[in-house]
């Protein structure tokens, strides 16, 4: 063999041997070369958007499939490396990267998804970070996370046009409601069973895994891909509250077994008869009567009335008139959007308990 072949040989067998061994994180920042002049913050909103950028990171997982994106962005949650990221790009062991805030490049490690959820968590090296990491936590306790009207930030790496340590997008806009899980995701059925914000802050592609903000920097929400809707043929831009992460992120990050919880549903009365005709799957929530003496009769509710909603909840079927009331219980008490002829009404009705 000359000696041509055997250093080439050689040089061969060394590659092979580098990348079967751990892949060390790549720290020089090769964006710092192209990226823009900056200035400091002026405004409140953008001395906000400074301080929650650190918790942002871009992953970037194996490709090879046309149909699935291979690249998203993930969130801080631990100094101790844990990165949530969307379970819904292609994230294999040892083919999985993480790009810091900083510019530098980390291996990731892949740990369980939540199935439910759709959501899974990495975890890089923090021995490898310099200057540590910048965590972000979802609030806990009973209290509102968002309303509808509200102004929100998004940020996230869309059509991944970040690389490196430039700063990921960031798009605005406010929420215009809650959806349940009639909607889809584009590629692959929801399997989460509870509220989802939807927003006009676009999540392009690559923004998903990323965080939705208040605009005093409090992470209410968690990106999720493109909703598609199937009775009205349109794409959302939601997310998943960031409350509903913590059982899942309390397991894996905190080591907090969570225990199974049964819910029970105390059925809620309002003395709303609604018109179903016979042979209609999914009727509007017209009133047919109202109970006398009842909650609904308190609020000189109408038979032929249309409900349309109930507090940030659509209603466009008697079916989902029974589901939105499935989410509350005895005592409550919830705005009733309805119309009456050519005039949209609302009113404050208190549910009882149902006696049956």
């Amino acid at each position: 063999m000359n000696r041509a072949l055997q250093c080439g040989c050689a040089t061969v067998v060394a590659a092979v041997a580098v990348l079967a061994g751990p892949v060390a994180a790549q720290k020089q920042d090769f964006g710092a070369a192209y990226s823009f002049a900056e200035r400091a913050p002026r405004t409140v909103l953008e001395r906000t958007i400074d301080r929650l950028l650190p918790s942002i990171v871009k992953v970037h997982g194996a490709s090879g499939l046309s149909t699935i994106t291979s690249y998203a962005t993930g969130i801080v949650v631990s100094d101790r490396g844990h990165i949530l990221t969307l379970d819904q790009i292609l994230v294999q062991k040892g083919r999985t990267r993480v790009v810091l805030y900083d510019g530098s490049v980390h291996e990731a490690e892949v740990l369980p998804a939540d199935e439910r959820l759709r959501v899974r968590l990495l975890r890089v090296d923090p021995a490898e970070v310099e200057g540590g990491l910048h965590p972000i936590w979802p609030k806990a306790g009973d209290g509102p996370l968002f309303r509808t009207g509200q102004c929100v930030v998004s940020l996230g790496n869309c059509f991944r046009l970040a690389e490196f340590s430039e700063k990921v997008s960031a798009t605005f806009g406010v929420v215009v409601g809650r959806a349940n899980t009639a909607l889809r995701y584009r590629l692959a059925d929801v399997q989460y069973d509870g509220d989802l914000i939807l927003t006009d802050a676009c999540n392009n592609p690559g923004h998903y895994g990323g965080g939705l903000f208040d605009l005093e920097g409090n992470w209410i929400g968690f990106n999720t891909r493109l909703l598609e809707s199937k009775e009205t043929n349109t794409m959302l831009s939601a997310a998943i509250p960031s409350r509903d992460l913590l059982p899942y992120l309390d397991e894996y990050v905190h080591g907090k077994a969570q225990p199974e919880t049964v819910k029970v549903v105390r059925p809620v009365y309002t003395g709303i008869v609604l018109f179903e005709p016979s042979g209609r799957t999914s009727p509007p929530a017209y009133v047919d009567r109202v109970v006398k003496d009842s909650p609904a009769a308190a609020i000189e509710l109408r038979p032929d009335d249309l409900i349309v909603r109930i507090d940030d909840y659509s209603v466009r079927s008697c079916k989902e008139f029974r589901d939105v009331l499935a989410k509350f219980g005895p005592g409550t008490t919830v705005q009733l959007t309805y119309k009456r002829g050519t005039l949209v009404h609302q009113a404050a009705l208190t549910l009882a308990q149902d006696k049956q």
